[in-house]
């Protein structure tokens, strides 16, 4: 079995994540908030978000919300990446 890079996964998976990020929330900025919970409810499997769902998107907090979505996905590409290896050695 092929040993992964963890960095490149952990890289990947980041970005990866950050670009789903970034036009997830171009989605709720251009849509009325109606729409964004009516397709958001389908994410969650039927839980309705309306009584939790707010449109009062501030740069600071997207800005945040994207480092903090990035970093933590990239950790987790990379400690799959780690365990992946890891349980590659053992078989």
């Amino acid at each position: 079995m092929e040993k992964l890079n963890q960095s490149a996964i952990g890289l990947a998976v980041g970005i990866t994540t950050a670009l789903v990020y970034a036009i997830c929330l171009i989605f709720v900025a251009v849509f009325p908030l109606e729409t964004v919970i009516a397709i958001g409810n389908y994410f969650v499997h039927g839980i309705d978000i309306s009584s939790i769902a707010a449109k009062n998107i501030t740069l600071a907090k997207s800005v945040i919300g994207l480092v903090v979505v990035s970093i933590s996905s990239a950790i987790t590409g990379y400690v799959f990446a780690l365990i992946y290896n890891w349980i590659g050695e053992k078989l």
